[in-house]
């Protein structure tokens, strides 16, 4: 049996912890909003390296091109010399700094060709990568308009909310009320729970005999006497 005093303050439990979700609801938003902006970041961070590392790689690529021309330019100029040169110490001298100068042009068709190869492969993965980190750019903006969204919802649940809780309250006489936000205020919710075969529902502890008969008899709010959550029966 549970009293209209009871009663009216299951309703207020019932109140309040629609109340409490609410406000949860809300502050958990911003911090959803910032974990997904951070993803997004994050993601978006992703394909820049990716872009940076292609460009370091053309870089290469064209400092390879550079220093191999200035080296072949090397090649004619020494092989020019050769032409006017008379004795043989400094054609010879000549035509090691050639061979130097071509085996050098050799190992630089070497790394050109290697840094060639990782370009293209980069390129190669950059490409399916960019299209996969996209798609899921989207799917977080897609995220944050529907937080938005939410947002604006439960915004405007709040204000009903808070007025649902409020007539509640003022349907109580202020003893009750008062040893109702006594009991809310250190306990998790519900801290109205039924009383069934002696046992608390609340911490699933045996009441002693007399809590049991003052909740049975529904004369007066009779609080567990293990966790202090306020009991009714459901006989």
């Amino acid at each position: 049996m549970v009293s209209d005093a009871l009663t009216r303050m299951l309703i207020l439990q019932d109140r309040d912890m629609k109340l409490q979700q609410v406000e949860a609801d809300l502050v958990s938003i911003p911090k959803e909003r910032r974990a997904c902006e951070a993803r997004i970041a994050t993601l978006q961070a992703e394909i820049e390296a990716s872009r940076q590392r292609i460009k370091e790689l053309e870089t290469k690529g064209r400092s390879i091109e550079t220093e191999m021309a200035s080296v072949e330019e090397q090649v004619v100029k020494y092989k020019n010399q050769q032409i006017l040169v008379k004795k043989n110490e400094e054609y010879q001298a000549l035509t090691h700094e050639i061979a130097a100068a071509s085996e050098k042009i050799s190992e630089l068709e070497s790394s050109e060709l290697e840094v060639l190869y990782e370009l293209d492969e980069a390129r190669k993965v950059q490409k399916v990568a960019e299209e996969e980190i996209a798609a899921r750019i989207e799917r977080e903006r897609a995220d944050l308009g529907k937080l938005d969204e939410r947002e604006q919802r439960v915004s405007g649940e709040l204000a009903g909310a808070k007025e649902a809780f409020a007539k509640a309250e003022a349907a109580l006489d202020k003893p009750t009320l008062s040893k109702y936000r006594q009991v809310a205020r250190g306990l998790k919710f519900p801290v109205i729970v039924a009383l069934s075969d002696q046992k608390c529902s609340g911490c699933h502890m045996r009441v002693s005999n007399a809590i049991d008969s003052e909740v049975r008899a529904a004369s007066e709010i009779t609080t567990c006497d293990n966790c202090g959550r306020i009991l009714y029966s459901e006989a």
